[in-house]
């Protein structure tokens, strides 16, 4: 016999031997109904719920209960109602994920690619445009965490979960998956928004001194067998009188809420505060061998005096927050230091490096070698990312909102 109904109260039985055990059902019908408790699909089953259960008889002709479980006809109704109490609807496509997309493009077409969808949220949330990431992943943590909390609520999950309010077990592996690529994401636009305001605090500075340069370049990658093997990009080449020099910016410490302290090693590694080691002065000495295999291969320079096609490295630091301890024999200065720094062997000998013509000849044939629209893969947000994103949130509100509705909706 199959038996529907609501709850009307329920009477433990025995509880010196059966403690919580065992106990009836007395529902509308009066019809009193022996059941074990632990059977109950939904833990605890309550006063109130509206429930379905087969029924049998046992040994001494009680009606017995197997298995318990919330009725979930009735509770689909009182969901839809709960529903139009709020203004909401379920949704007929499945819930989103927001997707990201492996490009191959130049580093300036993806970052502003990203930028341009940044301001559009910026736009559209009345939020700082570089916030998009953060807060996309924090719409995907309160989701996931929603989700965990209807593990106690089985039926009422499983009912979201098809009305597509709730993601599948499938969908919350994407979404987790999604978080990682995320942070990935923000981490290196962070890096790119400190990493340019510094590069313009740099160029500021060599414009100030007029100072000819060449900004993100990016040229062929050489082995030691003179091949090319790839292409790097460097911050700056300054070509001046005062030689050849090669800029490698690092704005650390620019987050002024982060306390950071650099230490170079003799060897040439960089260490700062909560961040893992790098060989930075290996990452500049690529940049060094790119610029060199260039100027050594180029024919329009073979009168220039080998010598004078020797770079050098400097590394920039354009903030004053971060402190500095650089052991090694490197130029590790500050944007104040820079000039001095450029100059410092002309002045000691009080003999240019390079003749004006000199400097003329090596820029051309730096820009000749360029590989401008040089393409790498970068991970970037689809085309749907942003709707995606928006219809997520707008169906974790509608969730949120049946989850404190469940006292209602149990009765």
């Amino acid at each position: 016999m199959e038996f529907h109904g609501k709850v009307r109260e329920i009477v433990p039985y025995d509880h010196r031997r059966h403690t919580g055990g065992y106990g009836f059902i007395n529902s509308d019908d009066n019809q009193s109904i022996f059941f074990l408790l632990a059977w109950a699909n939904y833990q605890p089953v309550q006063v109130g719920d509206w429930v379905e259960f087969e029924t049998e008889y046992d040994e001494n002709q009680r009606i017995h209960a197997n298995p318990v479980a919330r009725d979930e006809d009735k509770l689909i109704k009182n969901v839809k109602q709960a529903l139009t109490r709020g203004g909401y609807k379920t949704a007929r496509k499945k819930l989103p994920v927001p997707g990201v997309t492996a490009i191959n493009t130049n580093m300036a077409t993806a970052y502003e690619n990203l930028n341009v969808l940044q301001n559009k949220f910026g736009a559209d949330n009345d939020v700082p445009p570089a916030s998009m990431l953060s807060t996309i992943n924090e719409w995907i943590s309160l989701i996931v965490e929603l989700s965990s909390k209807f593990e106690d609520e089985k039926t009422l999950q499983a009912i979201l979960i098809k009305r597509n309010l709730l993601p599948k077990p499938q969908q919350l592996e994407e979404l987790q998956n999604l978080q990682v690529m995320i942070r990935k994401m923000n981490y290196e636009q962070r890096g790119r928004y400190y990493g340019v305001r510094g590069e313009q605090i740099v160029q500021a500075k060599l414009e100030q001194h007029h100072l000819a340069y060449i900004k993100n370049p990016t040229l062929p990658e050489f082995d030691s067998n003179g091949n090319v093997v790839g292409a790097t990009e460097i911050d700056f080449i300054v070509i001046s009188m005062f030689g050849i020099h090669v800029l490698e910016v690092k704005n650390y410490g620019a987050n002024k809420n982060q306390e950071q302290k650099l230490t170079i090693s003799r060897d040439g590694q960089w260490q700062r505060i909560g961040a893992p080691q790098e060989n930075v002065t290996n990452q500049n000495d690529l940049h060094i061998a790119a610029v060199e295999g260039v100027l050594f291969g180029s024919k329009q320079l073979k009168d220039v005096a080998p010598v004078k096609l020797l770079t050098t490295p400097v590394f920039v630091i354009p903030n004053e927050n971060v402190e500095i301890a650089n052991y090694s024999a490197e130029h590790v200065v500050r944007v104040g230091l820079l000039y001095d720094t450029l100059v410092h062997d002309v002045r000691k000998t009080r003999q240019v490096v390079l003749e004006n013509d000199e400097i003329a000849k090596i820029i051309g044939v730096l820009k000749e070698a360029l590989e401008e629209n040089r393409e790498f893969q970068y991970f970037l947000p689809n085309e749907a990312f942003l709707s995606d994103a928006y219809e997520l949130e707008r169906r974790y509100n509608i969730a949120q909102y049946i989850y404190e509705q469940r006292e209602q909706i149990y009765q």
